[in-house]
């Protein structure tokens, strides 16, 4: 059986950047799955692969529109200003994004 790479610590500290509250059986679990997901590419990291055609697969390139400069004026800045509900000295208050 292949080593384990994945343990009770990388997961709390996965948990930690990701900014996660687990519990212990939820560590636990994760710590499972995970590494299982490592034994399966493993797995696949064993398949013979030489002599594979991959002409079959499609290769496209990136099609980039045309940046166009649109120099039409829709509002002016007071008029954009006006339609704010909360306003002092051409400063817009706006709801608070997180609360």
């Amino acid at each position: 059986m292949p080593e384990k790479t994945i343990n009770k610590k990388v997961v709390e500290n996965l948990a930690e950047l990701s900014r996660l509250d687990l519990t212990d059986r939820e560590k636990e679990k994760l710590v499972k799955d995970l590494n299982s997901i490592l034994d399966y590419v493993k797995e696949l990291e064993e398949v013979p692969t030489q002599g594979i055609n991959l002409d079959f697969v499609k290769k496209t390139e990136k099609e980039f529109r045309q940046d166009i400069i649109n120099n039409e004026v829709i509002a002016s800045n007071d008029e954009l200003i006006a339609g704010f509900k909360e306003q002092k000295d051409k400063r817009l208050k706006i709801p608070p994004v997180f609360n």
